[in-house]
């Protein structure tokens, strides 16, 4: 390589020194024959074979040098994503083990004071607070074990276990055995099985239809739709209640986030927290959108299998 470089390059500089230096009554000739061209081309011939290969070297190694520090980086912030997921379980489960003794001692030590007088309806009241609190323990702990290498998938019927969770939402909740109206796409074809954890899965859905439910008047009806678009299976579950206001939008997702519009209404503020857990360790995702005053849209994706 390094002999071809210094012909070409020789080749060259005589083809210009020929072009310009050669006798004015010679020029004839020297164009007759080309010579001084002729030299400049293999000149530029030769150094391109040369320095063309080199140049391309040194882009593809430049390339790969871009390309290694791109993927450090990205293992470097995926380290601490996994880093950060695995301290937030860990709080979490550490969270329920510290709450679950206590609560259980209370339960013994009221389970003793039934039978004093005058004392019977302030302990059935904290005895329900006791029941609150260890069940508000137990969805802490159901979240902090819900991760995509814990799941247990199984080919999953969407219809049918949509329907399973509307009638389960229809028995718990009072009063709302008419109010869920289910609308199952089957034209041209059903939703196809989806690989899923069924019992998490379900778990998911009744959660969004009880929100959907306690945060919606009475007489409102709630919608749930099952569709699918080739890729990914949609479950909505729609409402007409109070909405959610802007502000508070960015936050429902988070553990034991409650908005001002959920106040005087029971709840945990981890059901759609622990919906999103379960979507997400599905390689899914929840969404919500909301206006105030007209109703929320909770939107669950899960990707399809086969057949």
């Amino acid at each position: 390589m390094p002999q071809l470089l210094v012909v070409g390059l020789s080749a060259l500089v005589l083809g210009v020194l020929l072009d310009a230096l050669w006798p004015q009554q010679l020029w004839t000739m020297t164009v007759r024959w080309g010579l001084g061209p002729v030299l400049s081309l293999i000149g530029i011939v030769l150094a391109v074979a040369v320095l063309g290969p080199a140049f391309l070297r040194r882009e593809a190694r430049q390339a790969r040098e871009v390309a290694l520090e791109a993927s450090e980086r990205a293992e470097h912030w995926e380290e601490r994503a996994s880093a950060q997921e695995d301290a937030h379980a860990r709080f979490m489960r550490e969270l329920d083990h510290e709450l679950k003794n206590p609560l259980q001692a209370i339960k013994a030590a009221f389970a003793d004071l039934e039978e004093t007088d005058g004392l019977s309806e302030s302990i059935q009241t904290a005895r329900g607070q006791v029941d609150r609190l260890r069940t508000l323990s137990a969805r802490l702990r159901q979240i902090a074990s819900v991760t995509s290498d814990r799941i247990a998938c199984e080919p999953v019927d969407l219809d049918e276990l949509v329907q399973d969770a509307v009638e389960l939402a229809r028995a718990a909740v009072p009063g709302s055995a008419d109010r869920v109206h289910l609308v199952v796409q089957q034209i041209p074809w059903r939703p196809a099985p989806v690989p899923a954890d069924r019992e998490l899965l379900s778990h998911a859905i009744y959660n969004l239809l009880d929100n959907a439910l306690k945060y919606s008047p009475e007489e409102q009806l709630v919608e749930v739709r099952l569709r699918e678009d080739g890729t990914m299976a949609t479950i909505e579950v729609a409402d007409a209640g109070s909405g959610i206001d802007p502000e508070d939008l960015p936050h429902v997702l988070e553990e034991l986030y409650r908005g001002d519009r959920t106040q005087g209404v029971e709840g945990s503020g981890l059901g759609l927290a622990l919906a999103n857990r379960v979507a997400a360790a599905h390689g899914g995702q929840l969404d919500v959108r909301s206006r105030p005053g007209e109703g929320t849209v909770a939107t669950l994706r899960l990707p399809l299998g086969g057949g």
